[in-house]
């Protein structure tokens, strides 16, 4: 019976941890969902779990309300720094911690703005339909400067 049992489990495929670097290109494919320039509008469903929550702008959000909250804005243009990546991982799980310097065109009331925003960035990750996902991101605010366009 012992043999049975040692022989049985010894038959198991291991898992493999999560790689790190499935765990940033799953938080860089975030972003590109999130860029003006994607058309696709299902991307976003590839990188978020489907009680994807986010904290961001000091308002906790789902995956609706922060899209709706995107798309409020009046960019013109995105562009994304991601750096300062630190990941733990584990067979079924990640956390991703990184520095976030975002530069963004904006028009609003007819005037143009260069905006640079910085952010302290942390996010959950978790296997999901057989994929790395993000089940919790957090946003801080760590600094901000604007100037007009002529």
């Amino acid at each position: 019976m012992v043999f049975l049992i040692l022989f049985s489990s010894g038959c198991t495929p291991r898992q493999e941890p999560i790689s790190e670097t499935d765990a940033i290109e799953t938080v860089e494919g975030f972003f590109e969902a999130l860029d003006v320039e994607n058309t696709d509008p299902d991307l976003m469903d590839q990188y978020v779990t489907s009680d994807f929550i986010i904290y961001e702008a000091g308002k906790k959000m789902n995956k609706e309300e922060f899209l709706d909250f995107v798309e409020g804005s009046p960019l013109l243009k995105t562009d994304w720094q991601l750096s300062d990546f630190r990941v733990s991982t584990d067979h079924n799980s990640a956390h991703v911690s990184l520095f976030n310097d975002g530069s963004f065109m904006v028009e609003q009331d007819s005037v143009r703005m260069n905006l640079k925003l910085q952010w302290l960035e942390s996010a959950y990750l978790v296997k999901e339909d057989g994929r790395l996902k993000i089940r919790f991101y957090f946003s801080d605010n760590i600094g901000s400067t604007s100037e007009v366009i002529d």
